[in-house]
């Protein structure tokens, strides 16, 4: 059970299936609470132990992303934030939210952010004073969501945005994919010094059970191939000298892909 603490808002990093992370937000302000992207009720009840939840906050409409809000919002009373565009498949959400929304939770204020791309709908959550993102299945440790909905110029737009956000940026994702993208990201930047220092701290944190999550966004700026598209190093090495961005970023996701594929064969 690990708790990142910024003095404003504190983290508790649930591991729930394979690779999933379940995110439990706590306001040292107010002690109000909330949850981000539950794929299952019962590891947030029981690292609730009788404390009550205000917020279930919801990236976007995946199966492991919202299966734990029936039971957390029929126990604890908790009101339901997703994408407005995906709400016909959150189960019991009250607010749909857009792009630049933002509600009250526990003396902060978190901004949407609209990031379509793993899917047409996909929001992030943005806690500007404590520079908290929770960006879903968007950016992952040394790489990115699968593009599964929309199409490869929006999911660049959506990284763009995001690369946009201070550098000291705690980015929380949803899965623990580091050691799999730092295989990727290192035949695409063999020399980047960054990333072969961020390999070496992977390992050791793998190898002790400890989550990689969360990153800053500084270390995916220097090491994160998905967010370096627009690098000398990375058009070179892809062949992809004048293209724009959205079009090296998708050559790119199509190399991961096929990379994943040929590593579960």
């Amino acid at each position: 059970m690990i708790v990142e603490d910024n003095n404003a808002l504190s983290v508790q990093i649930l591991p729930v299936l394979e690779d999933n992370y379940i995110f439990l937000i706590e306001s040292k302000r107010t002690g109000a609470l909330a949850v981000v992207d539950p794929t299952e009720a019962g590891p947030v009840l029981d690292a609730l132990d009788g404390r009550r939840v205000d917020l279930i906050l919801n990236t976007h409409h995946h199966w492991d992303h919202v299966s734990g809000n029936t039971e957390i919002k029929r126990k604890t009373g908790a009101r339901v934030i997703g994408p407005a565009s995906e709400a016909d498949d959150i189960p019991g959400i009250d607010r749909g939210v857009v792009e630049g929304d933002t509600f009250e939770f526990g003396g902060h204020v978190a901004k949407v952010i609209d990031v379509p791309g793993n899917t047409i709908g996909h929001i992030a959550f943005w806690f500007e004073e404590a520079r908290l993102l929770f960006s879903g299945d968007t950016i992952f440790h040394l790489g990115c969501g699968r593009v599964q909905e929309a199409m490869p110029a929006q999911m660049w737009t959506s990284i763009d945005k995001l690369r946009s956000l201070p550098p000291e940026t705690l980015i929380y994702s949803s899965h623990e994919y580091a050691a799999d993208n730092a295989r990727f990201a290192i035949t695409i930047e063999p020399d980047n010094e960054d990333l072969l220092q961020q390999i070496k701290l992977i390992e050791k944190s793998r190898q002790a059970g400890i989550p990689t999550v969360p990153s800053t966004l500084s270390t995916e700026l220097a090491a994160n191939p998905f967010l370096r598209v627009d690098q000398d190093s990375i058009r070179s090495r892809l062949g992809c000298k004048a293209s724009a961005n959205w079009e090296v970023f998708a050559k790119l996701r199509r190399m991961k892909d096929a990379f994943r594929e040929l590593k579960n064969q």
